[in-house]
């Protein structure tokens, strides 16, 4: 825990003010990280990047409203201490996602009903969007490619779309739909994203289904630059998901690593 004046100043403040000792321990805590933040970063208290505290903190916050919190507490004190005001903004704070995991049972069933449909096409794309996270858009440009492979490892790789095929259900269909090697889809994007919410309803969205690809990547063993080359995802998002696959958060990896310093 961070220790200085400024920070036994700033719970004197909130205990005068009433705060419960859940609620300073909280906002302490917060500050602790918005200290741990600066000496990663080297940054001062009264000049760093906001939009760099945002994304270190909520690599480490599982919930929007765990982030917005410690940011409340974060403000608190950079306002009590030297009169800083964040100005980063609530669209930003909202841009923090949390990871909806969808599990093994769960996308079985999808695969169940996917397979159901009478129209193969609609039947390969449905596959191919729950499994390899691809969007209704990006399978519709599709429309004819062959599936590659990389060492003994089958791909798609047809300009931006990049996947790995580590998913047998995947494979099999798309030997199935293969004609002399080559796989023609012909899909109406919005009639496939109307099938796919008919299926899966309003509990998942499409981003979902990309992430949980790639944390399957993860999950395999790949390292973070190969999953953000086939995932589509940013650095970021794959990084946050690999710490969520490891359960550790920025600031553990970074405390481990750094102990000594």
């Amino acid at each position: 825990m961070v220790v200085n004046k400024r920070v036994e100043d700033f719970k004197r403040y909130l205990e005068k003010q009433g705060y419960s000792q859940n609620s300073i321990a909280t906002y302490l805590r917060a500050v602790e990280k918005f200290y741990l933040f600066l000496r990663f970063y080297g940054f001062k208290e009264k000049k760093f990047d906001e939009y760099k505290l945002i994304s270190f903190l909520s690599s480490t916050y599982k919930t929007s409203g765990s982030l917005k919190t410690a940011l409340s507490g974060i403000r608190k004190y950079l306002s009590l201490t030297f009169g800083i005001k964040l100005s980063v903004s609530v669209d930003m704070e909202d841009d923090f996602k949390n990871f909806v995991l969808i599990d093994d049972n769960k996308l079985k069933e999808f695969y169940k009903k996917a397979v159901g449909s009478r129209k193969k096409d609609t039947k390969v794309a449905l596959v191919m969007m729950f499994y390899l996270g691809l969007k209704p858009s990006e399978i519709a440009k599709l429309k004819k490619f062959t599936v590659k492979y990389i060492d003994k490892v089958p791909a798609i790789d047809e300009g931006k779309i990049k996947r790995l095929l580590v998913d047998k259900e995947v494979v099999k269909i798309l030997e199935e739909a293969e004609n002399s090697g080559v796989v023609t889809l012909s899909v109406n994007p919005n009639s496939l994203k109307v099938t796919f919410f008919k299926i899966t309803g309003k509990t998942f969205s499409l981003n979902d289904f990309r992430e949980n690809y790639a944390y399957r990547l993860i999950r395999k063993g790949l390292p973070v630059d190969i999953v953000v080359e086939f995932s589509g995802l940013s650095l970021d998002r794959v990084s946050y998901l690999y710490r969520f696959f490891t359960l550790k958060s920025k600031q553990d990896i970074i405390s481990e690593k750094l102990a000594d310093l």
